[in-house]
């Protein structure tokens, strides 16, 4: 299999999970970073949708905790990232992902963590996303620390990256927390 008949694949099978499994998955997952981003100030995530492991939990526990969370927009071929104060200011936008309509625009540097959705991984802490490069564009640049968010059995050999891919620092699933 090649990276786009792995994110295909990948895809459809997240999308098979019951409503329940990816209820229980997400909980766990979610509980896990949580305490990952404990001492964070300010945090990237992105707004779940479909069947990507929720992330509004999150959202909602650190917002409560007065933690500053700034969620991607994207702008042309990048993602800028703006304060979200609200679930009141997302509206659906680019590929029908819900995102802020209006906001401060908070800079890459001044984010500590940035929890990053994916289909698939590898034990090298390499993922598979979307295929727009929009994170990898991102990440580059980006001197915090970069978590995934995933469900364990998207677990693969290899997720063939390239030169333009990035690792992520920490992967969560619902099973574990993988680091190197």
């Amino acid at each position: 299999m090649n990276k786009e008949e792995l994110r295909s694949f990948w895809k459809k099978r997240r999308d098979a999970l019951s409503a329940s499994q990816r209820l229980m998955a997400s909980a766990a997952i979610t509980q896990n970073a949580l305490w990952l981003a404990h001492d964070a100030n300010i945090i990237g995530i992105y707004v779940s949708i479909g069947s990507e492991v929720d992330t509004i939990e999150c959202i909602t526990s650190w917002l409560w905790d007065n933690k500053t969370i700034v969620v991607p927009r994207v702008k042309g071929n990048d993602l800028e990232f703006v304060k979200l104060t609200d679930f009141r200011q997302l509206k659906p936008g680019v590929f029908g992902l819900l995102e802020p309509i209006d906001g401060e625009i908070i800079d890459l540097d001044s984010i500590d963590v940035m929890f990053v959705p994916l289909l698939a991984y590898d034990d090298q802490l390499h993922r598979i996303g979307y295929g727009k490069g929009f994170y990898d564009r991102t990440l580059k640049n980006f001197t915090g620390k970069k978590i995934g968010l995933c469900y364990h059995d998207a677990r693969v050999y290899t997720t063939y990256p390239h030169d333009g891919d990035i690792k992520l620092d920490i992967i969560i699933t619902e099973k574990e927390i993988i680091s190197n």
